[in-house]
């Protein structure tokens, strides 16, 4: 199995969920410290990535200058399903109107 059991939920001694994965730990230059499962499967991370692209919006000082505003950053890190007050804020933002 490429994914190795990193968590089992019980319940009452009942085995409510298992989660798998695979994670790796690097130095600085990338060199492979730890690693659990097979860490070159090719992955879909899609929206577990977007707090951490996020983190360049605050740390460059953009959301400053653009005035993002709290509701903003929270959708550049949130997963939804573009029901219509994500769509209005989306909007607004990229207008530079909210």
């Amino acid at each position: 199995m490429s994914y190795e059991l990193f968590v089992e939920v019980t319940r009452n001694s009942t085995v409510e969920s298992r989660h798998f994965g695979a994670a790796v730990v690097c130095d600085y230059k990338g060199n492979v410290i730890e690693s659990w499962g097979d860490i070159k499967r090719l992955i879909f991370p899609r929206s577990a990535l977007k707090p951490l692209l996020a983190v360049d919006l605050v740390e460059s000082g953009a959301s400053e200058h653009y005035l993002v505003s709290d509701a903003e950053l929270t959708l550049a890190c949130a997963s939804h399903q573009g029901e219509p007050m994500h769509q209005e804020l989306a909007t607004a933002w990229l207008s530079g109107s909210s």
